[in-house]
């Protein structure tokens, strides 16, 4: 199985053990990184720039929900209409990272192939500090923002992102993290029955998970 950043916990008092989140074997919870906008074109075309890729950024939250809702998506977005659901501030971990050129004719297939074979890549940089003792979904964002753009000084809330930079977006189901076995994947994934969905990837990256128009 593909992994793609493993999470530092702390189980029991001093015992350290680690958990991996992942887009699938094959990538099949990639699908909110291959959504298109209104006018057909794949978000990720925003990073090619004169023939070349513009650098780019993931960011790993994990999002405070008060409870344990389903993690469909309309169940997570009619939940944080009444709870407070918000990213830990305290938690966010971002890498630079680099997504495939987008080809004319590219099958969906060849993207999600070249999409996986990227952040593998990127997933090998490091491990995210310890999780939070609660249950949360791991959120990984991609931006055209800069790491030093979405990670905030010390004691400050988290920035929004810019919603005409995201790249793409996904998630995982409500976890308690240090409830995980050793050598279990946390899965992430995205909800969308069309290609066209942009809006579906401004939700997913609200900053307190509210439907966006």
């Amino acid at each position: 199985m593909t992994r793609l950043f493993l999470i530092g916990l702390l189980a029991g008092c001093s015992v350290q053990k680690e958990v991996a989140v992942s887009f699938g074997s094959e990538g099949e919870g990639l699908d909110g990184f291959m959504c298109k906008d209104s006018t057909g074109k794949y978000l990720l075309d925003r990073a090619q720039n004169d023939g070349g890729i513009a650098p780019a950024s993931l960011v790993v939250d994990f999002v405070r929900l008060g409870g344990v809702p389903g993690c469909r998506t309309g169940q997570l977005i009619k939940w944080c209409a009444t709870h407070e659901c918000r990213p830990l501030s305290s938690s966010r971990a971002c890498v630079p990272t680099t997504v495939p050129a987008i080809t004319t004719g590219m099958m969906r297939e060849e993207l999600r192939a070249a999409l996986l074979s990227a952040f593998r890549l990127t997933g090998e940089n490091g491990v995210i500090g310890d999780a939070p003792d609660e249950f949360v979904i791991v959120r990984v964002v991609g931006s055209l923002e800069s790491c030093s753009q979405l990670m905030p000084p010390m004691g400050t809330e988290l920035p929004a992102f810019d919603k005409t930079k995201l790249l793409g977006c996904a998630y995982s189901c409500p976890v308690l993290l240090d409830r995980v076995q050793q050598g279990q994947d946390v899965y992430l994934g995205f909800e969308t029955l069309t290609a066209q969905c942009e809006q579906g990837v401004r939700s997913c990256s609200d900053g307190e998970l509210h439907w966006q128009p």
